[in-house]
């Protein structure tokens, strides 16, 4: 992951946690860059308050332009507070941020959306930003027109055994490979969380993923 410390003019050391890191998304069928994924680094709580969160999310975005990228931002829910955040909180701090709609969306976490319900991601998605939902390998949740009305973006954690036909009509019926059929007659973009290599890449684009990140994507930033 590419690291890029943050910390806030005119503050005191400890403020230091409001630090974060941003990853590197690619288009696994031209290798270019598509997405940032941004991951605070200070505790949960402390990181999703308001004042913090707003600041945070300009300096990601600053970050992120002072290299010279224009790719979107996904920012990641950690599934700790999903329960405690209001979709008024993340779009709030986004606009105070400066962020616009379609260069950020949210990241949620399939486990919590099960335990806490949809309302988030519906809220987020009535304001106008791209859900992206991190999928649970079990993938238990019914992936039906609502799902998919609601998420932009599948993250999947990638088969540790790569099966290019996984998004084949005529494939894999594993309930990975049902999700993914599913996903793409949707529209969505599919992401694979780690990629490592060029050729896991090539098998994952043919399997039916559109992104990757991990050191394949990051070795694209250095």
């Amino acid at each position: 992951m590419t690291v890029i410390p943050f910390r806030p003019r005119h503050q005191e050391p400890q403020h230091e946690p409001l630090a974060f890191a941003i990853g590197a998304r690619v288009d696994l069928r031209v290798g270019a860059l598509a997405a940032g994924v941004v991951r605070p680094r200070a505790t949960a709580e402390e990181a999703f308050a308001f004042s913090n969160l707003a600041r945070l999310l300009r300096a990601a975005r600053m970050a992120w332009r002072e290299r010279g990228i224009h790719a979107p931002l996904t920012l990641a829910v950690p599934p700790e507070v999903h329960a405690d955040l209001e979709a008024d909180l993340l779009s709030e701090a986004a606009i105070e941020a400066g962020c616009t709609r379609h260069a950020l969306s949210f990241e949620l976490c399939e486990r919590r959306v099960i335990a806490d319900g949809g309302a988030l991601a519906e809220e987020l998605r009535a304001r106008g930003w791209g859900v992206a939902l991190r999928g649970d390998p079990q993938c238990p949740l019914p992936f039906g027109v609502r799902a998919r009305a609601l998420y932009s973006e599948l993250v999947l954690e990638a088969p540790l055994e790569n099966d290019p036909f996984l998004a084949m009509e005529d494939g894999d019926r594993s309930p990975l490979g049902r999700r993914l059929l599913a996903a793409k007659a949707a529209g969505l973009i599919i992401t694979a969380e780690t990629v490592r290599t060029t050729g896991q890449a090539r098998t994952l684009a043919i399997a039916g993923f559109d992104r990757g990140g991990g050191p394949f994507a990051e070795a694209g930033l250095r």
